[in-house]
């Protein structure tokens, strides 16, 4: 089995610019994509193979997505209110993937600490691929 940490660690390299992006345009993605990868890959989460959707922490159990399981729960980032100009960046933990909008979050909080430990309990009875 190939290890998750060159996944993980090309993830965090890849972070600033998709953060300096978000701060250079009036974007709808908060920058915080450092912060939340270098606390996912702190984490119990490194287990899995990290991938981004759009503004999604998502996992799979392997590196091969034509043969893994891509897992359910799942951090979404986004703004508290996009309008405001006091915003603030919030993480939506989900425990289903696609996004249910009849759904509330499992989660939303300010906190990417308190996020990455909700995703790693919803996560915890998922087993990465051998």
């Amino acid at each position: 089995m190939m290890e998750p940490d060159p996944e993980w660690d090309a993830i965090v390299r890849h972070a600033p610019m998709s953060d300096s992006h978000s701060r250079c345009t009036d974007s709808w993605v908060p920058p915080v994509e450092e912060l939340l990868w270098r606390t996912a890959r702190a984490s119990a989460l490194v287990r899995f193979f990290p991938f981004s959707s759009h503004n999604c922490l998502r996992l799979a159990t392997s590196s091969d997505f034509a043969t893994a399981e891509t897992l359910g729960p799942c951090i979404v980032y986004c703004y508290d209110d996009f309008k405001a100009p006091d915003r603030r960046p919030e993480y939506w933990v989900r425990d289903v993937w696609p996004q249910d909008p009849s759904r509330e979050p499992v989660l939303r909080t300010y906190d990417v600490d308190a996020a990455v430990r909700e995703l790693e309990r919803l996560t915890a009875d998922f087993t990465p691929a051998a």
